[in-house]
């Protein structure tokens, strides 16, 4: 990594958790995204906004729900018609994916879904993260899952982070 590119994250994460008045470029700069009802924000809207957007995407989270999959299915194969590719990582964790969301995610020819099995692994696997690729990648770790009450109106947060040379 460059230097340049060193001080431009160190500028940005500065700016987002030490001093926000500082100057910094808004493509390394983090940004909180959460559910606030008060205010009408949902992650779901900035995860179908960065959907909308990218050109390949890429999703892990422990679970799958239709509560979860349905307020997206709309946006997911307007990508599907677009040709915008997709993979999902999901797991059978506690067993709580439900079948029919994962035969809906199945069905659209863009996206690849797979299913990490922990008790064949012997370990669990609990990850929650979004990657939306174009110019500029955004990525987000996330607390939840893709499932409605996280998504739509649960406490549930995401990180934002923008910029290709962050990860």
């Amino acid at each position: 990594m460059n230097a340049n590119v060193i001080n431009e994250l160190k500028s940005g994460l500065s700016a987002a958790y030490i001093n926000g008045s500082s100057a910094a470029n808004l493509a390394y700069k983090p940004a909180f995204v959460s559910n606030n009802p008060e205010e009408g924000k949902k992650v779901i809207s900035s995860v179908e906004d960065e959907l909308l957007r990218c050109e390949e995407f890429q999703i892990s989270v422990a679970f799958i729900t239709m509560g979860g999959v349905t307020p997206l299915l709309q946006t997911l194969k307007e990508l599907e018609e677009k040709g915008v590719k997709g993979q999902i990582l999901t797991t059978n964790y506690l067993n709580f994916s439900e079948p029919r969301a994962l035969e809906k995610l199945n069905g659209l020819k863009n996206i690849t879904l797979k299913m990490y099995d922990v008790e064949a692994a012997g370990n669990g696997f609990h990850t929650k993260g979004y990657i939306f690729k174009k110019e500029v990648i955004s990525r987000y770790c996330s607390t939840g899952f893709l499932q409605y009450f996280a998504v739509s109106c649960g406490v549930d947060f995401l990180l934002l982070y923008k910029g290709n040379a962050l990860f």
